[in-house]
């Protein structure tokens, strides 16, 4: 894995699963070896992710919690440089479904750095008041409609609209109203196992704050594709190079750590995500013993 600059020359395309993000940044790019480009930021913002996705798949890294963190996280392949601009090469999480549907979901009830000013601070409690009350936003998501066979967008404005948790729980079964009734039950099971994965490493680690990071969900809407049973896209690799082969090919559904340029140095519990998390963990709780078979 290269973590220096590499200048290269790639064929590029939009990315076409992007729900959320930064536009003044530019939208992601999607290479022809099947990879995601996302432009760095501005300093500081910018060499702080790529301090940490450095930090976290570095050869010679032997802590625990690092090494568990990979697993949580899409691959990173280095920083490329393309027409003087540069980007994170990342690993294309949508790459192992037929028919993605994706939803961006940002943790923590605090999504702002301690130097935010009140202003700053009020400005971001109103844009997404669904996080005052359960500690994660909605960003954004699209689904797959059979009908039309083409995906459906639900953008961040109509997103801000979302303000309970009953809200909450309509959109999470209209983002999986793209599946069978019988699927959804062991979609969720899945998804909440993947959910459980990431509570455990905050539970124990206590090395990072993450501010304004995102848990993206892909699930997969082509009913006719083969699955496995619990099948867990968490799995661990003895090294990094092989770690992002070993997930399975035939997924219900994933959730990788994304966003990552708010995360700093830490020696405390990171309780604001932990919040987040553990209420979006109860709340698809519920949403699945909807779809228990009875």
């Amino acid at each position: 894995m290269a973590t220096g600059s590499s200048s290269v020359a790639v064929a590029l395309m939009p990315y076409p699963y992007q729900v959320a993000g930064h536009a003044a940044q530019g939208p992601l790019k999607l290479t022809d070896d099947g990879c995601v480009l996302k432009p760095i930021q501005r300093p500081p913002k910018g060499m702080r992710e790529v301090v940490f996705y450095d930090t976290v798949f570095n050869k010679s890294e032997k802590r625990d919690e690092i090494l568990q963190l990979r697993r949580l996280l899409p691959y990173y392949h280095g920083i490329v440089e393309i027409d003087t601009s540069k980007y994170l090469k990342l690993e294309n999480i949508t790459n192992k479904f037929q028919l993605p549907c994706v939803m961006d979901i940002k943790m923590g009830r605090v999504t702002w750095d301690d130097h935010a000013d009140e202003t700053f601070r009020e400005r971001r409690r109103k844009k997404w008041p669904l996080k005052e009350v359960t500690g994660f936003s909605i960003l954004g998501f699209m689904v797959y409609n059979h009908q039309t066979c083409c995906h459906e967008h639900f953008n961040d404005e109509w997103c801000r609209k979302l303000f309970t948790v009953q809200d909450a729980e309509k959109c999470f079964h209209q983002f999986l109203g793209s599946i069978q009734l019988e699927m959804t039950f062991d979609i969720l099971g899945q998804l909440l196992a993947n959910l459980v994965d990431i509570k455990e490493w905050f539970t124990t680690q206590r090395l990072f704050r993450f501010i304004a990071s995102s848990i993206l969900i892909v699930y997969e809407a082509n009913s006719s594709k083969k699955f496995g049973k619990h099948q867990n896209s968490h799995q661990q690799s003895e090294t990094v190079e092989n770690m992002h082969q070993l997930s399975p090919k035939n997924l219900l559904v994933d959730a990788k750590i994304i966003d990552t340029a708010h995360v700093f140095p830490s020696t405390d519990f990171d309780s604001n995500y932990l919040f987040g998390l553990e209420n979006l963990i109860s709340i698809l709780e519920k949403c699945k013993e909807k779809y228990a078979v009875k």
